[in-house]
């Protein structure tokens, strides 16, 4: 009869050996070097089994028998390995590299005949005697015992040398006693219960109990306990095997713990997620829908008290003299509180975050002051600085009324929350000032060399004065500015401090250029401050600006800004303007939500390059080219802004 037709997968080292090994028993045998080449064969040729390397180029033996599960299920497989950890289904046969050993258990395998070695074989005279089995029972690895039933209580009879180590106690010490003397204050009384049940009605048990070592250290004990019937069928004694299971029992309490921890963390960040989530949204409708700085900072703290969790809210800014912080806005604070406060009973938290303009975190103090936690009944202060920019809109107050509140979680959302809310103040008061009829005029002169169009005038070799600012599409604020004569525009552009320069119109008398900084426009600088630059004029050593701020802001830090930042600046003239005239500024804003931002940027590019002179310097599709976009959208965008201006000013008059 022939043998099987088997596929041998095995690297050209070794495996002749394993080959004639193979054909001497009668099997078939056909090679192949990587798993590839195997499933190859097996599509072209019919095989009854694959024994395959398990080390193999590409996928190994374990992937090739998953290939061939479903390519071809009905042929055996047999893996060669040499490491014996290889995990693998009881299923697959796993064959060492061992030696003729292992060929002939895998000759035996495939041709369905048992090995030479697993052959029974006659043990006659071979029986271990007494003293050989109590050998092997004494030094087991597991505690063995037994109990004599004869005896009142069924004491210990014997104990293995195991049953010494793990319990401590010495056999001297426990025979003759009860083995409930390992028992102690947190055996559970129920598993003592069914060991007792058990042992009264001869049947064997198993439990896991919490049993005392010698010296007192508790440990978990894998324990059964089984009868043991003489010839004639009568108990004669009682068997126990006792195995330490603490550190199993161990591992699954702390894997319970962390289950437990992590299941509590998802719960409390669920929690902050709802709870900062619906204040996130409360505050964005709050920016958007107030026009003016009060009703915010009374809406936000509002919306701060009102919300599960918090107890309170305030906003507060300190005075100009920097010896108080003035609330201007609070929500759940006790009637008494009062709306100054001394820098000395303000809470730490407070302080640090004035000092660092840092979010800051307080518990109760010792000594009550106004704004302390207990006075609202709650746990935790945070205080969160309102800053956007280099403008500070002050501090905005926050009391939790548990441990929970308030956390590193919840802290970094509120730092994103007070950037928001300074933002929107921002804006709010931006639009006032473009809008308002009392303003303060400030008059700076700075004499610093890198004053940005200082440098622009020292490379031109003249003083340059701004006519408006723009924006590109890239978002860049790009200056428009005029000189008297001709200017070399190669100049500008090899300034480090310029990042783009062109030539806007040129006559006899003047040259117009716009102008990108790399660093920051004094447009955008002094907007940061709060200050709109009506008027700039610069030359290679000084530059004088007019600047127009809101009645509130405060002067002195506006002055202290521009200190830091160039050499010498001194504060010329202040001048408080009842009613001023209209610039195009402020009608830009008056009309600001009827333009589109693409809108907005025509219309001030047409105008800036002299669009709308007669005769025209430019036509329309150069002013489209410094805008990156076509005539034809140019002109889109310009009609439509235009008739937008129109109809504002008609309705206006």
């Amino acid at each position: 009869m022939a043998g099987p037709r088997t596929l041998l997968v095995h690297s050209p080292a070794g495996r002749d050996r394993i080959r004639n090994s193979l054909e001497a028993a009668g099997c078939r045998v056909k090679t192949a070097s990587t798993s590839t080449a195997a499933l190859t064969s097996v599509t072209t040729d019919q095989f009854d089994c694959v024994v395959s390397q398990y080390e193999l180029p590409g996928d190994d033996g374990l992937a090739l028998k998953s290939a061939l599960d479903t390519l071809a299920p009905e042929v055996s497989f047999v893996l060669l390995a040499d490491q014996q950890d290889i995990s693998v289904s009881d299923e697959v046969p796993v064959v060492q590299h061992n030696g003729e050993g292992s060929l002939e258990r895998l000759c035996s395998i495939l041709t369905d005949s048992p090995p030479s070695s697993t052959d029974s074989q006659d043990i006659s005279g071979y029986e271990p005697d007494a003293d050989a089995i109590m050998r092997a029972i004494k030094n087991a690895p597991i505690g063995i015992s037994l109990s004599d039933p004869s005896l009142s209580d069924y004491p210990l009879v014997y104990t293995n040398d195991a049953w010494e180590d793990v319990t401590g106690y010495g056999t001297d010490e426990v025979l003759g006693r009860n083995p409930r003397l390992l028992q102690g204050p947190e055996s559970d009384p129920e598993t003592v219960d069914q060991l007792s049940t058990a042992i009264a009605n001869e049947e064997p048990v198993n439990v896991e109990i919490r049993n005392y070592k010698r010296d007192g250290t508790p440990f978990w004990n894998d324990l059964t306990v089984a009868p043991v019937f003489d010839e004639d069928h009568e108990l004669s004694h009682y068997v126990g095997f006792q195995i330490d299971v603490t550190d199993r029992r161990e591992a699954e309490a702390l894997a319970e713990e962390r289950a437990r921890k992590l299941d509590d963390q998802r719960r409390t960040v669920r929690r902050v997620l709802d709870r900062v989530n619906g204040l996130l949204s409360e505050v964005s409708g709050i920016l958007v829908e107030s026009t003016d700085t009060e009703t915010i900072a009374h809406r936000v703290c509002d919306a701060v008290a009102t919300e599960p969790g918090y107890a309170a809210g305030w906003i507060g800014t300190v005075t100009p003299s920097e010896t108080a912080l003035e609330l201007s806005a609070s929500c759940g604070l006790p009637t008494d509180t009062p709306c100054e406060i001394p820098r000395e009973s303000l809470p730490s938290a407070v302080m640090r975050a004035i000092e660092t303009d840092d979010l800051q975190w307080s518990t109760k103090e010792v000594g009550e002051t106004p704004l302390d936690p207990s006075r609202v009944s709650a746990r935790r202060l945070l205080v969160v600085p309102l800053c956007s920019g280099e403008r500070r809109y002050g501090l905005l107050g926050v009391y939790g009324t548990d441990s929970e509140v308030l956390d590193r979680r919840e802290q970094q959302v509120f730092a994103s929350l007070g950037r928001m809310i300074a933002n929107g103040l921002h804006a709010v008061e931006a639009t006032r000032l473009l809008t308002t009829d009392h303003v303060v005029e400030l008059e700076f002169e700075i004499r610093d060399e890198r004053f940005e169009l200082s440098r622009v005038a020292a490379a031109i070799g003249k003083p340059v004065d701004r006519n408006g600012t723009t924006r590109t599409d890239t978002g860049d604020c790009e200056l428009y500015l005029s000189t008297e004569g001709s200017v070399d525009i190669e100049t500008l552009r090899e300034l480090a401090s310029v990042n783009a320069a062109r030539l806007v119109s040129e006559t006899d008398t003047e040259t117009t250029l716009a102008v990108q900084l790399a660093g920051t426009a004094p447009d955008d600088e002094l907007a940061e401050l709060g200050g709109v630059i009506t008027e700039l004029t610069a030359s290679a050593d000084t530059a004088r600006l007019t600047v127009e701020v809101p009645p509130q802001q405060d002067v002195r830090s506006l002055l202290d800004t521009l200190r830091e930042s160039y050499e010498t600046v001194e504060l010329r003239a202040r001048t408080d303007r009842d009613r001023r005239e209209r610039r195009p500024e402020e009608f830009a804003a008056a009309v600001d939500e009827r333009l589109t931002d693409r809108q907005r940027a025509a219309l001030k590019a047409a105008q800036l390059n002299g669009y709308f002179e007669w005769p025209r310097p430019v036509d329309g599709e150069q002013v489209a080219e410094t805008m990156g976009i076509t005539r034809q959208t140019f002109h889109q965008h310009l009609r439509a802004a235009e008739q937008k201006l129109v109809e504002a000013y008609v309705e206006a008059a």
